[in-house]
C-alpha cells in the first residue's frame, strides 16, 4: 500500500510538472519574436496596403499617394503632404527591443525651410509616452528615437543624410541597451541607451507625424517592424530579400526553448 501511495504522490509530481511546462511553453510561444508589420506596397487595395506579417495591420493612407516603381516591386511615394495610418494593435506596443526599417528615396522638405524632419514611421500622435520613430531626414541626417528612453539619447545618435533622391534601407534597432542605427546594411551609429519603454494607444503613422506634420516627400518601400532587435547579419538578409526574411523570427520552437534554457 506504502508502495502505491509513494509512487502516485510520485507520478501527480510529474504530471503537476507537465502540466506547467505545457502551459508556460505555450505562453512563451505565443509571446515569441516576431514580425509585426510588413508592408512591401506591392500592390494596393484602394488606399489600403496591405499588412504581410501574421497580425493584419493594414494601413490606410491619405491624401495624394501613388505607386511607382521599388527597390523590390513597387514602392509607394508620398508627395510631402500625405500619410498613412495603422489603427492600434497590441502587437504594435512594442516595449522589450525593437526593429524598424524601409527602403527610402527621399527629396528635399515640401515644406521648404524649418521642415527639417521626414518621419518614415512613427507610433503616437504627438511626442508623448510610448512613442518611436524612425525619422528618414531628421536635421541633417536620419534617427531611431523614443520618448521614453533618457533624454541624452533621444537626439545624440543622428546618422548620416540619405536624402539624395536615390534609395537607401534605413534600418534602426533596440535591443533594451544600445540603439543602432544601419544605413545600406552597414552599422552607421551606435548609442548606448538602457530605459524601458511604454506602449501608447496611437495610431502608427506612415510617411508623417500625426499626419499633420513631419512629411516624408519621396518614396517609402518594404517598411518592417520585429519586437525584437535584428543582428547585423539579419537586416542584410531583409535587405537584400525583403520575401524571406519574413521567416527571420525563424523556428519559434527553436528559439523559445533557446530562451526557455538561458532561464
Amino acid at each position: 500500500m506504502r508502495f502505491w501511495a509513494k509512487n502516485y504522490r510520485i507520478l501527480t509530481n510529474i504530471t503537476m510538472c507537465v502540466i506547467l511546462f505545457t502551459v508556460f511553453f505555450t505562453i512563451e510561444i505565443c509571446s515569441a519574436n516576431d514580425l509585426v508589420l510588413h508592408l512591401s506596397f506591392d500592390e494596393m487595395k484602394g488606399d489600403v496596403a496591405e499588412d504581410l506579417s501574421e497580425f493584419g495591420n493594414d494601413a490606410t493612407f491619405k491624401g495624394k499617394t501613388q505607386l511607382v516603381d521599388g527597390k523590390f516591386g513597387k514602392a509607394l511615394e508620398f508627395d510631402g503632404a500625405s500619410w498613412g495610418e495603422v489603427a492600434d494593435h497590441d502587437s504594435l506596443h512594442v516595449v522589450d527591443g525593437i526593429t524598424v526599417e524601409f527602403w527610402a528615396n527621399l527629396r528635399p522638405s515640401a515644406g521648404g525651410p524649418g521642415n527639417d524632419v521626414q518621419t518614415g514611421v512613427e507610433k503616437g500622435t504627438t511626442w508623448k509616452a510610448g512613442l518611436f520613430t524612425l525619422a528618414a531626414w531628421y536635421r541633417g541626417g536620419s534617427l531611431l528615437q523614443f520618448f521614453d528612453l533618457p533624454d541624452n539619447c533621444r537626439e545624440h545618435n543622428i546618422g548620416d543624410n540619405i536624402q539624395d533622391e536615390t534609395w537607401h534601407f534605413l534600418a534602426g534597432t533596440w535591443d533594451g541597451t544600445t540603439i543602432k542605427l544601419y544605413i545600406d546594411g552597414e552599422l552607421n551609429k551606435e548609442l548606448e541607451c538602457k530605459g524601458k519603454l511604454t506602449a501608447n494607444n496611437d495610431p502608427l503613422f506612415i510617411g508623417a507625424r500625426g499626419g499633420n506634420q513631419r512629411f516624408v516627400n519621396g518614396a517609402l518601400d518594404e517598411i518592417k517592424i520585429y519586437d525584437y532587435a535584428l543582428t547585423e547579419d539579419e537586416l542584410r538578409i531583409d535587405m537584400e530579400n525583403p520575401n524571406a526574411a519574413d521567416v527571420l523570427p525563424q523556428d519559434k520552437l527553436t528559439t523559445t526553448w533557446a530562451r526557455i534554457k538561458t532561464r
